[in-house]
Order: C-alpha cells, then sequence, then structure tokens
C-alpha cells in the first residue's frame, strides 16, 4: 500500500488531496519558513517518520510534533555549535569592550583592541571559551529550534489563533525561556573566560586566583568559591529578560522572510545565509544594552559580596560613565558576530533539515 506522507522536518498541512496536485507541486513551509516538497512514500522504522493520509491518498491531518521535534534538536544542535564557533572572535572582542566600559581603562577602538589582544595573548586569546561555548550553543539550540517547532505545531493544531505572526512570536517567547536556564550558566563560563587578561592577572599576585587554564577549571573555581547556585542562577533573570524578546524577534523576523517572494528567487543556500544574518541583527539591536549589563553582572565575583552590583546598580553606573552610548559599547564586534553566527546557524539548520528529509531514507512501495 501506498501512502501520501511528506517527509520533512516540520510539516503545516491539512485537508491536502494528494490527488489534486503532483509531487512536485505539492509545497508546504516548515515552522522557520523553509519549504520542502510532498511525495509518495512509506516511510518505515525511522526515528524520524511521519505519519499521515490514507490508503485513498487524502491526507486530512498530519501530525509529526515529536518527529519534527527531533529533527529539530539534531539540526539545531549541529547549526548552533557551528555558528559560533566561526563567529566567536568577534563575541570575544564584543565582551572585552563591554568590559572596560566600567572599568578603569583606556576605551580602544576596535582595531585597537584586536592588535592589544594578539599581542597580549596571541591567537588563544580571540578563543577563550569555545570549547564550552560550542558545546553549550549545540544543547541551546537544539532546545531553542526544537521549542520553537513544538510550540508553533501545537499552537497550529490546537489554538484559534489566526495570525502567523502571533503565533510565531509565542513560540519565540517560550523558545527564550526555557532555553536561558542553559544559557546563563554557559554564558557566565564563556563571559569568565573571555574577560580574563592572562597577562595583567599574572603580573598581579593578588588576581592569580582568577587565572583560569580552560573552561572546565572556570566552571570548577565558580563551584568550589562560589557554589553550585552561582553557576546556574547568577546573571538569570537579566538573561530571561534578554532572551525572551530576542527570540520572539528571532523567529518572526526569519520566518516571515522565509515566507516572502523574495526566498524562492534567493534559493535554498543563499536565503538561509542573508535571513540568518538580518534575524541576527534584528534580535541584537535593541536588546544588547540588557546584554551589556547582564555581561557586567556575570563577571562579578561571589567571594566578596559587598563587591556586588544589581543589575540596576550597573545601569546607573553605565549612565553616569558614558551616558546612553555607554550601552552600546563593542555593538559593532557583536553585530559583525551576528551576522556570521546566524547565517551559518540558518545555513546549516537547513541543510540537515534537508538530509533529515532525502527520500533515499524511504522505501517506495
Amino acid at each position: 500500500m501506498k501512502r501520501n506522507v511528506c517527509f520533512i522536518g516540520v510539516v503545516r498541512l491539512a485537508n491536502c488531496n494528494s490527488n489534486n496536485h503532483s509531487p512536485s507541486q505539492l509545497i508546504v513551509p516548515n515552522s522557520i519558513g523553509m519549504t520542502r516538497q510532498c511525495t509518495s512514500y512509506e516511510f518505515r522504522d525511522s526515528l524520524i517518520s511521519f505519519r499521515g493520509g490514507s490508503s485513498s491518498g487524502s491526507i486530512t491531518r498530519l501530525d509529526a510534533s515529536v518527529s519534527s521535534m527531533c529533527a529539530s534538536l539534531f539540526a539545531g544542535s549541529v547549526g548552533g555549535a557551528i555558528g559560533v564557533g566561526v563567529s566567536y572572535p568577534f563575541d570575544t572582542l564584543s565582551t572585552k569592550a563591554q568590559v572596560t566600559t566600567v572599568s578603569d581603562e583606556v576605551h580602544l577602538t576596535l582595531i585597537e583592541n584586536v592588535l592589544r589582544i594578539y599581542k597580549e595573548e596571541g591567537i588563544a586569546g580571540f578563543f577563550e571559551g569555545v570549547l564550552i561555548t560550542m558545546l553549550g550553543q549545540a544543547i541551546i539550540k537544539a532546545i531553542q529550534f526544537a521549542t520553537n517547532e513544538f510550540t508553533l505545531s501545537w499552537l497550529e493544531r490546537n489554538s484559534s489563533i489566526k495570525s502567523t505572526i502571533v503565533k510565531m512570536t509565542i513560540s519565540g517567547v517560550l523558545s527564550g525561556l526555557v532555553s536561558s536556564f542553559v544559557v546563563s550558566p554557559v554564558e557566565l563560563v564563556k563571559i569568565r573566560m573571555q574577560a580574563q587578561n592572562k597577562v595583567a592577572s599574572k603580573n598581579n599576585h593578588a588576581n592569580e586566583s582568577f587565572i583560569y587554564n580552560n573552561e572546565l577549571d572556570c566552571a570548577r573555581w565558580v563551584i568550589k568559591n562560589e557554589g553550585w547556585t552561582t553557576l546556574f542562577t547568577h546573571g538569570l533573570w537579566i538573561t530571561i529578560i534578554r532572551e525572551i524578546p530576542s527570540f520572539a524577534i528571532y523567529f518572526v523576523v526569519y520566518g516571515w522572510l522565509a515566507r516572502s517572494s523574495l526566498a524562492a528567487s534567493l534559493g535554498d543556500h543563499v536565503a538561509p545565509l542573508l535571513f540568518g544574518a538580518i534575524a541576527g541583527w534584528a534580535m541584537w539591536v535593541p536588546t544588547y544594552p540588557i546584554d551589556i549589563v547582564k555581561t557586567i553582572e556575570q563577571i562579578q565575583t561571589r567571594e566578596n559580596s559587598k563587591d556586588i552590583f544589581t543589575w540596576r546598580e550597573i545601569t546607573g553606573k553605565l549612565y553616569r560613565a558614558g551616558g546612553i552610548s555607554a550601552f552600546f559599547e563593542g555593538l559593532k564586534p557583536k553585530l559583525a558576530r551576528a551576522a556570521i553566527k546566524h547565517s551559518v546557524t540558518f545555513w546549516s539548520y537547513e541543510l540537515m533539515m534537508k538530509i533529515l528529509s532525502q527520500p533515499e531514507l524511504a522505501i517506495e512501495r
């Protein structure tokens, strides 16, 4: 028996009769907008298998939430790890610029910062904390993409909301909220690795305890000296405040662009690269002031509690130090990083979803 099944990462299809369409004409979008073709296959013994349709060839309801969530978990993890890896030096530049905003150091230009890092720490200085961040981003992006997919799929099937934008916004909000609990500890370790200046620390014996050899060493130091609670909760609330609007914007912008006529004209490879970069910029520009407050809060250690500033105190200190412009210190490298990271992330994600949806994985009957 041959059944008409769409083997794709994410499915949005109801009351579609394949008798009225050839396989090449039957196109459905996934949760973030890119499209896949439907064809006639029966899928057996597959982790990512979609069931639907009937022997008459009519699909009345295709429930692929769990299967598409598995695909999104895997594709998101691959995209997240690759995206953050290739863009990491820009993230380091942004973090170091943010840290000097409230310190007594002279503010450096982007080029001066690059030369200083290279002179004092070498190439390795641009990649402090990259391993924990790549591993963390693999988990984070898997959670974000899968949560976004599952929520959007559920809303399409069960809610009375008509607006696609509203549904994408709700899905993005939940993605940001859920992932924040992983983002916060991962970024705490990453930020402290990036912020340290090994040359300066070695010249100041009082600060030798703050020289972290690697990400694991940093995490161990935090747990030993500040406790498990600090690792998982220090900066959590400001992370949630940043992540919720960030990913609402992120998925809405990408989804809207991917559903536009421009997507078809750009093709499967150029569209994710361009739209990913735009989505990255869109999410960072309005939330960057929150990010700089979060960075400064998380580099504070709790060995001496009287030195800890709340996010409100940090906000006031930033404003007094440099006015509104202080909240955008390091924005240029962050935007450069966002363009590279999110274009590569979405391109990798779409590529993996395409590979997972290859008809060769099925047996035609």
